[in-house]
């Protein structure tokens, strides 16, 4: 009979395999550059536990196959993205910290009696239950769909009055055009059809802004936009490190709460592919029944920050209304 700890530590596997199979939007690569190890690691692990316990047959797809809970082969067709050049130059520098692996444990296994079983394929689940946020409300994009029950939102979707201020003084003098703030509403528009269960864009309720990088001008333009609605203000610009970046401070000016988690998700997810987000310096918060949310002012950056909300985008919605 298996003891007390290794029974805690089979649970503690069983929800590391449950919440990676639920983030499909994390890919292997993006694993390795920032903890040294992925999916086709922790296969590897369980294959090793599997000989150590005496199972020479075992094969590595069937261990792949438990912790992907689907054939590798499929998984990849699904879900593994193209690597880029930063993603593959991190890796190659990594390459030293990541896991390493017994050489011969791929070697052929014995083969299986006959008639015996293959291992057993662990059952269909959604995030780590043991966090505060619901686990149908963390899913990304796509795997909430998949794994949760029909009607699991329970309510209906959330919808996203949404206010977008872009800060830049070229852009608001009209010597270029503004890219960065269609950038953001694109990535929350795919989040909403991505999600129609959970999220709602109300189309109506969409208000557009482009204002310097003056402190006094951003903030009444979060105060106006919170004021006539908007329960979800994304800022793009002027966060970083320059003598006009003021976007965190205007900001922290008409915030009444905090909420650094946001922007600890969105840096962590960016950090893996992007070692400048490590100079972003925005903030996150409430003001009244809105979120608020500096983004950095490149396009692309600011569209993957945004996407970087979806798991919890829903649940925040509804804390911050008081449902």
């Amino acid at each position: 009979m298996a003891s007390t700890r290794t029974e805690i530590e089979a649970y503690a596997f069983r929800q590391l395999v449950a919440h990676l199979q639920a983030r499909t939007d994390s890919q292997n690569i993006d694993m390795m550059n920032l903890a040294g190890f992925c999916r086709n690691c922790l296969s590897k692990w369980y294959l090793k536990g599997a000989r150590v316990q005496g199972d020479a047959h075992m094969t590595y797809d069937e261990a792949l196959e438990i912790v992907y809970g689907e054939p590798y082969g499929d998984w990849k067709k699904k879900h593994q993205s193209k690597a880029t050049d930063e993603q593959m130059a991190a890796f190659e520098g990594n390459k030293h910290l990541h896991a390493k692996h017994e050489k011969d444990l791929l070697d052929p296994p014995a083969p299986r009696p006959e008639g015996a079983a293959p291992p057993p394929k662990p059952s269909p689940t959604v995030l780590s239950d043991v966090c505060c946020t619901p686990a149908d409300e963390c899913a990304p994009p796509g795997a909430a769909a998949s794994a949760a029950a029909p009607g699991s939102f329970q309510g209906g979707p959330v919808a996203i009055r949404l206010g977008i201020l872009t800060v830049s003084d070229r852009a608001s003098n009209g010597e270029y055009a503004d890219e960065s703030g269609p950038a953001v509403f694109e990535a929350v528009a795919r989040m909403a059809a991505e999600n129609p269960r959970g999220l709602k864009l109300d189309l109506a309720a969409t208000s557009r802004r482009v204002v310097p990088d003056d402190k006094a001008r951003i903030a009444s333009a979060i105060a106006e936009m919170t004021a006539t609605g908007c329960n979800l203000v994304l800022t793009t610009g002027g966060t970083g490190c320059a003598p006009r970046d003021v976007t965190p401070e205007a900001t922290a000016s008409v915030l009444h709460k905090l909420a650094p988690g946001i922007v600890h998700a969105m840096t962590s997810q960016a950090l893996a592919h992007e070692p400048h987000a490590a100079l972003s310096r925005g903030i996150a918060g409430i003001r009244d029944r809105c979120m608020v949310i500096n983004l950095p002012g490149r396009p692309r950056a600011a569209a993957d920050n945004a996407s970087a909300l979806a798991p919890v985008l829903v649940h925040a919605l509804r804390q911050v209304s008081g449902d």
